[in-house]
């Protein structure tokens, strides 16, 4: 018997995937593609608030480079959503005019994309020299409003032993919380992506560091698309699960889906599966994942 689905709280809108960074392994970056048009955005706008919907997050691609954004902004506010939160890398945040104008539009909140603790790792992932400079000026702007900025960490086999760092160096830059991002393969992804996907049972102690920067914040960090029972019971209550926002996800070209079927998320439930006590709580193994280790790690609880 299947899981009955969450009611519509969030609506995910990625208008298109152009963007002005080359994060290895990012599938969201297209020169050309598909955009959605205003009307597009508009209706999708009242469409999810029509599905009950008081939450809205602007994806991409990177979104700041929509010269729509602050009508997208404004006209979401109007139609009622209480919350708008902008996921960005950041780059053009650092214009201080970019954040009140986005401030006065009526954005929310701000999720800030991280690679790396220091330029040099930092630039590295996303292919962008300087990438990493106009991040801090970016959060040194938005430290000056009242918008919570949180970061969405996305973590490669090569740059996991540094969590504790990154941790460490942007909590003083005003993150005030941390989400981990496992990368992903596709099938047809290069080899030096495939070399990067993160074991969990080698992030474990990373993960661990991280969580000990404010012992007395069990939220500081969190981890999503992760089977539970892949992690130590001292580090389930760290997960985040799909299934629990609520979430429409609405891509350019018409294409829409629930977020907890996103194959990011799992899709494959093992034998043992069925007499796992997490399996409510449980999306199931990424394809991706089992190909690169195996099935060892999925022990039934």
């Amino acid at each position: 018997m299947s899981t009955p689905r969450r009611a519509l709280a969030w609506l995910e809108l990625t208008p298109d995937y152009h963007c002005n960074q080359r994060c290895l392994g990012c599938y969201a970056v297209q020169e050309q593609g598909p955009s959605m048009t205003p009307r597009e955005l508009a209706g999708l706008l009242v469409e999810g608030r029509r599905q009950g919907a008081r939450s809205l997050w602007l994806g991409g691609g990177e979104p700041t480079l929509r010269r729509d954004l602050l009508a997208t902004v404004r006209a979401a506010r109007k139609a009622g959503y209480d919350r708008v939160v902008l996921q960005t890398n950041a780059m053009l945040l650092a214009y201080p005019d970019a954040v009140t104008r986005l401030v006065d539009a009526g954005l929310t909140d701000v999720r800030v994309a991280l690679k790396g603790h220091d330029a040099s790792t930092h630039d590295r992932w996303t292919g962008t020299p300087g990438a990493f400079d106009l991040c801090v000026r970016a959060l040194e702007n938005l430290a000056r409003t009242a918008l919570p900025v949180e970061a969405d960490v996305l973590v490669y086999a090569s740059s996991m032993a540094r969590l504790p760092e990154l941790v460490r160096a942007f909590l003083p830059r005003g993150v005030r919380r941390f989400h981990l991002w496992l990368l992903t393969a596709a099938p047809d992804a290069p080899p030096e992506v495939t070399r990067e996907l993160p074991r969990v049972r080698d992030l474990v102690p990373y993960l661990e560091a991280a969580r000990a920067v404010e012992p007395s914040r069990p939220d500081l960090v969190t981890v999503l698309h992760t089977a539970p029972c892949t992690l130590p019971a001292s580090l389930r209550g760290c997960l985040v699960r799909a299934s629990d926002w609520g979430m429409l996800v609405a891509n350019p070209g018409g294409y829409t889906f629930r977020l907890e079927d996103s194959p990011m998320e799992g899709g494959r439930y093992l034998p043992g599966c069925a007499r796992c006590a997490l399996r409510g709580a449980c999306a199931g193994a990424r394809e991706d994942y089992l190909g690169a280790f195996g099935d060892e790690e999925f022990a039934p609880v």
